[in-house]
This record gives C-alpha cells, structure tokens and sequence, in this order.
C-alpha cells in the first residue's frame, strides 16, 4: 500500500500545483476586470468614510479569534504532549504561529515551523509538534464545519433549492462523529500513515471553540462593511468561509488576491469600492496588525533564548 501511495504522489503533487496556479489565475482575472471598473475617488471616499468605532470592533472581533486559537492550542498541547509543556507556551505558540503563517501562507510550513521552534525549545521533538498542529488543525477544520453548518439550519437559502437538507446531513455527519469517537481516543491508520482523535467531549469542545474562533475571524471583516452594503452576518458566513479556503488551497500568501477577488464577486459593482475598502482595513486589523505583533513577540522569544545559550557556559565556569 506504501508503494502505491508513493506512485501516486507526484500526481498529487502535480494536481495541488494546477489547482493554486488556476485558482491564482483567475482571481489575477477578476481582480483586474473589478479594479479597472473602480473609480479610485469612489474607494478614497469610501476608505475615508470608514468610521473609527468599526476598526475598533474589528480589532475586538480580531482579538477574540486569536483567543481562540491560543484555546485550540492549550487543548492540542494537552492532547499531544501531556504534562510536557506550559499552557502559557502553547498559547503563545498558538497566538503566533497563526499571526505569521496568516501573512506568509503555506501555513502548514510556516506556522509549523514557528511551532516546533518555540516547542523544541521546551524539550518537545518533532513528533510532539506534529501531534500538537494535527489536533489543532483538526480543530479549526471543525470551526469551518460548525459555522456552515448553523448557517445552513439557520438560512436554507444559503442552497437554493435544498432546503434545510444539506444544514441537517452536516448536522448529523458531526453527531455521528462524536458518536464514533465516544469516551476514549480513536486512532485512524490508513495507508502506513496513523492519525490520533480526541474523544468526544474534547472533540464538542472543538467544534465550540472552532464556532466562536470562526465567528470572530468573519465579524472582523463584517463589522467594517457600511450598513447599506453589508448582508445579514449569517449570509455572508459563506462567502468569507469559500474566500478562505480558496486562499488557502492557492498558497498566495495571505491568500493574497484570491481573498478579495472572491469576496469582491459577492457583491455588485457600485458596491465594490465600501467593499474593497473593508477588505484592506480587514487586512490590517486581522492580518497585517497580528503579523507584525507576533513577529516582535517571536523576536524578543528568539533573543531570548540567544541569551540564555550565551550566559549558561559563563554560569556553568
């Protein structure tokens, strides 16, 4: 079986690099098609209009996102590495982590690299690290699929023509899942590779963490949106959700591009400018902002432990 998935992987190398390549592609179209039709006084005017109590409640919503990735990784770390490591780290490591690898993208390189620095400098190996970035990742995936999933029981419109079905199969698909795992760690083996599960309440405590992680991340865009261009916060859900993933699966990074050009093909174009004008307030406030706090906080962490190396030999004579 190992054979065949190394066959098989240049292919599925192949195909992740067309999919980003056609996916930054077209994002490059309509982005170019958006601005050209964009009269720059009307996103000047709008940019200026932007008032201070929304980049005030976007900072707020920001920050209550990144609380909750600090929740995901004190859990991730108790999971993965137990008694091994300070919840006070793990929370660090979270809040940063997740501030630079929004920036640079390739998050599962760049925020794992961040990680496994500040964790290999408690002790913890590589295999600890990697526990610790599955079960938080796993945690944020279930973010995603709360968040559609109330969006989709709340308003079936969101699926013309579907009703309530898709909101209520999501519904049942988490139910089942919690079912499986139930009062004892699962682990998964498939094709030489073993992935471990929490149990079902730590997975519950997931999905809540995921759904507020989630929510905060989308009102720190929703809130900078004027009243006459904003949609109700559950119709945009899965806007900001498609726009997200999209950028992820380019590897631009932040999403770079392919985040406003989708964002910005929800809306008409007389709407474009508020629109636009939002998006890169959002950037600095979620993503610029974080980005440049957490490297600080990496920095003054690397000088740190510079220091220390330095004064143990003079100690130790």
């Amino acid at each position: 079986m190992n054979a065949t998935v190394e066959r098989h992987t240049p292919w599925l190398r192949w195909g992740s690099s067309g999919l980003a390549a056609a996916i930054l592609l077209g994002a490059a179209w309509l982005l170019h098609r958006y601005l050209h039709a964009m009269r720059w006084r009307d996103f000047v005017a709008a940019w200026q209009a932007l008032p201070a109590r929304a980049v005030v409640g976007s900072a707020t919503a920001t920050c209550l996102s990144f609380a909750m990735l600090a929740a995901f990784e004190m859990q991730a770390a108790r999971l993965g590495a137990r008694g091994r490591v300070s919840l006070r780290r793990a929370a660090f490591a979270g809040v940063v982590s997740n501030a630079i690898g929004n920036m640079l993208g390739f998050h599962a390189i760049t925020a794992s690299a961040v990680r496994y620095r500040i964790y290999g400098a408690a002790g913890l190996g590589v295999g600890d690290t990697a526990r610790i970035v599955g079960i938080a990742g796993l945690g944020v995936g279930l973010g995603f699929v709360v968040v559609i999933t109330g969006a989709l029981v709340w308003q079936p419109t969101i699926v013309a023509g579907w009703g309530r079905w898709p909101g209520l199969g999501l519904l049942l698909a988490m139910a089942a899942w919690l079912v499986w795992l139930g009062r004892s760690a699962r682990t998964l083996r498939v094709a030489g590779w073993s992935l471990t599960f929490p149990d079902a309440r730590a997975a519950a405590l997931q999905m809540l963490i995921g759904a507020v992680e989630m929510c905060g991340a989308i009102a720190a865009l929703h809130v900078l949106l004027p009243a006459s261009v904003a949609p109700p916060f559950v119709d945009f859900l899965p806007v900001y959700v498609a726009a997200v993933l999209a950028g992820l699966v380019s590897h631009a990074p932040g999403g770079l591009g392919v985040f406003e050009s989708i964002l910005l093909a929800a809306f008409p174009q007389a709407q474009r400018p508020e629109v636009l004008a939002a998006i890169l307030c959002y950037r600095l406030t979620y993503t610029a902002g974080p980005f440049v706090l957490g490297s600080l906080a990496f920095g003054a962490f690397e000088g740190r432990l510079r220091w220390r190396s330095r004064r143990a030999p003079t100690v130790a004579r």
